[in-house]
Order: C-alpha cells, then sequence, then structure tokens
C-alpha cells in the first residue's frame, strides 16, 4: 500500500515537473518575442532629477474658491468705481439673505430658488468630500520625508469646510421639504381635514 501511494505520488511530481517546463519553455519564447518587439520602440527614462524639476499643481481646485475670487474682484470694481457713499448702500444679495416675500412672483420661483439652493449645497459637499479624499491620498502617497504639516493643515480646514457644508445641505433640504409640504397642505382641498 505504501509503495502504491508513494509510486502514485511521484508520478504525480514527474508529470507536473513535465508539464511546468513545457509552460515555461513557452513563456520565455513569449517574452523573447515581446523584448524584440521592443527593442524598435523609444523608451523614456524618467529620473528623480526630473521628477524634481516638474512644477506641482494641487491636485484638486475647487470651484468655490475661483467663485470667491470673481465675486471679491466684482466687489472690489463696484467700490472702485462708486463714490464711497454709494459703495456702503451697495450689498450684494445672496440666496442665503434673502427673504421669501422676494420670491412673490410665484410659487414655482420660490420652489425653483429652493431647489436650486439645495442643489448647490450639495454639490458643493460632494466637492469638498472630493478635495478632502485627494488632500488624503496626497498625504498617504508621500514617500519622501517632506513635512506633511501643509497638507495637514489643508486636511483641516476642508474638513472644517466639509462640516459647515453638510450642516448648510441639510438646512437648505429641511427649507425645501419644509415649503414642499406647506404648499401640499395648501393646496389640498378645503373638505379635507389637516
Amino acid at each position: 500500500m505504501k509503495t502504491k501511494t508513494m509510486a502514485l505520488f511521484s508520478l504525480f511530481f514527474l508529470f507536473s515537473g513535465w508539464l511546468w517546463s513545457q509552460s515555461l519553455a513557452e513563456l520565455a519564447k513569449k517574452e523573447r518575442e515581446r523584448r524584440e518587439s521592443l527593442k524598435e520602440k523609444k523608451t523614456v527614462v524618467i529620473t528623480n532629477d526630473d521628477l524634481a524639476r516638474v512644477k506641482r499643481k494641487p491636485a484638486l481646485e475647487t470651484g468655490v474658491a475661483s467663485v470667491e475670487r470673481r465675486e471679491s474682484a466684482t466687489a472690489e470694481s463696484v467700490d472702485q468705481a462708486a463714490p464711497p457713499q454709494a459703495a456702503s448702500r451697495v450689498m450684494p444679495v445672496t440666496i442665503d439673505q434673502a427673504s421669501p416675500s422676494l420670491f412673490s412672483g410665484g410659487a414655482a420661483t420660490e420652489q425653483q430658488a429652493l431647489e436650486e439652493k439645495y442643489q448647490k449645497a450639495k454639490e458643493y459637499v460632494e466637492l469638498l468630500t472630493l478635495k478632502l479624499n485627494a488632500l488624503w491620498q496626497e498625504f498617504y502617497s508621500l514617500d519622501d520625508m517632506t513635512p506633511r504639516d501643509q497638507i495637514q493643515q489643508a486636511i483641516a480646514e476642508t474638513f472644517l469646510k466639509l462640516q459647515k457644508a453638510q450642516e448648510d445641505e441639510d438646512k437648505a433640504r429641511q427649507e425645501l421639504e419644509k415649503y414642499l409640504s406647506r404648499v401640499k397642505k395648501e393646496s389640498a382641498p378645503s373638505i379635507w381635514i389637516r
């Protein structure tokens, strides 16, 4: 019994070795063909010096920062163009500061404004989440011993902005839901019990 199992065991290894050698020969042949085809192509070698010379750009630029820059630039141009007395009276009205009475043009415009406010808040949260993920990826991908203080500070600032944006998104969603429920109640027939 022992001899039979030993014989089967050794035959198994003999055949597997024979099959393995065939596959190795085939792999070596394919590798040779691949290398011959690559000899004709030109390769570019990038060294550490080349990488050091490359100017680094931020992995992600938020659209909000550029919008804030544009708003501040337009506010400065308004301040320069208007006389000092008029400059104190000029205040841009944002959706956050707008009261529902400004949208008295109709319920549809108020609903549209609330939906737009909610969508903008939602997009801003998604943007900040993406930026935070990119910053974490950049933080963990640093292999050299460069200081990570700036990235950590950017992560902290982005996280605080993200928390505030999530709160704003929740407020905008609640305002929209409250408005929609109010409209639904007002549009119900007077026979129904409210």
